[in-house]
């Protein structure tokens, strides 16, 4: 069993596929069937069913997948660490998990440090809500990533960020609450608009009302922050997010705001590094790079809404 045979499974399992698989792994049909019959013969046993559909995974490949991308990752992480012990400039992969509202903020810029401070690192980026996060995190699908309302863990190394003021938006045909900070109570009778149960922002809304002993009234459920902006824009209801991510609709008039007072509102970020790769050099160049940025971006005003807790 070797790395090719492994990554041949992998996009096979992947993309349901050989001829699929062989173009994500650019390599000729012939030759990645190959692989997987040797793979399947040390085995001795077959790890597809070939179906009309395509590739199906037997019971027993469905045992290998996890191992063989644990694998993997220890693998291509033992050589990112190498090479970027190795004298001269930080060379490797390394994979960071951010949240989608953070990502448009933070990513592009980001990538343009690195490419400036080290060229030969490749950067890749994960979007996700912030549970997803943290299971690639301590599954070691990502070595770093940047979670919200995080808790310390004995898997992850935690560095807080800065804290995001929340705030009431709506139409402005909708909106007649005022710019001066409301409480929860206020809450309480509008209709809401909110993320589904255990993502991020609604576990902040859901445990600030039960401790209040209030139930808030919700209209409709998406995880997507498009769809509640297009429910806000037909006057539907009120949606409860960072002060960011509805900062330009709030500055043309399309959304109107009003900033939440309780500190228990508040989305606290933060930047976690998997145990795994907390010593990786590639890792800490990356993390100490989001650290710089993110202090920037709200120093200067351009993350609205943000406040800076960490250090420096």
């Amino acid at each position: 069993m070797d790395i090719k045979q492994l990554r041949a499974f992998l996009a096979i399992a992947d993309t349901g596929s050989i001829t699929r698989a062989s173009e994500t792994l650019h390599l000729v049909q012939p030759a990645l069937s190959r692989q997987l019959r040797m793979l399947e013969d040390e085995l001795g046993t077959t790890l597809f069913e070939r179906t009309p559909r395509g590739m199906d995974v037997t019971d027993a490949g469905a045992r290998l997948i996890d191992r063989a991308r644990r694998a993997l990752r220890e693998i291509d992480g033992a050589r990112t660490d190498i090479l970027a012990a190795s004298p001269g400039a930080l060379r490797g992969t390394v994979e960071l998990g951010l949240l989608t509202s953070h990502s448009e903020m933070i990513a592009a810029p980001l990538v343009a440090a690195l490419r400036a401070s080290h060229p030969d690192l490749l950067l890749r980026i994960f979007t996700g809500y912030s549970d997803r996060l943290r299971e690639w995190l301590e599954s070691g699908d990502v070595g770093l990533a940047m979670l919200t309302n995080y808790k310390q863990s004995s898997q992850l190394d935690m560095q807080p960020l800065f804290a995001e003021q929340l705030c009431l938006v709506g139409g402005p045909a909708l909106h007649d609450h005022g710019r001066a900070p409301i409480g929860l109570q206020r809450l309480v009778s509008l209709p809401l608009i909110l993320p589904t149960f255990y993502r991020g922002l609604r576990l902040i809304l859901d445990h600030a009302s039960e401790a209040q002993g209030v139930k808030l009234n919700v209209v409709a459920e998406t995880n997507d922050t498009r769809v509640q902006k297009e429910m806000l824009h037909l006057n539907l209801g009120y949606a409860v997010l960072p002060i960011n991510i509805v900062a330009a609709e709030a500055a043309s008039g399309q959304l109107k705001l009003t900033p939440l007072a309780s500190e228990e509102l508040q989305r606290r970020t933060g930047i976690a590094v998997s145990m795994m790769r907390r010593n990786s050099l590639a890792v800490r160049a990356v993390a100490n790079q989001l650290n710089t940025l993110a202090h920037t971006l709200i120093q200067d005003g351009r993350w609205v809404g943000a406040t800076w807790i960490g250090e420096g």
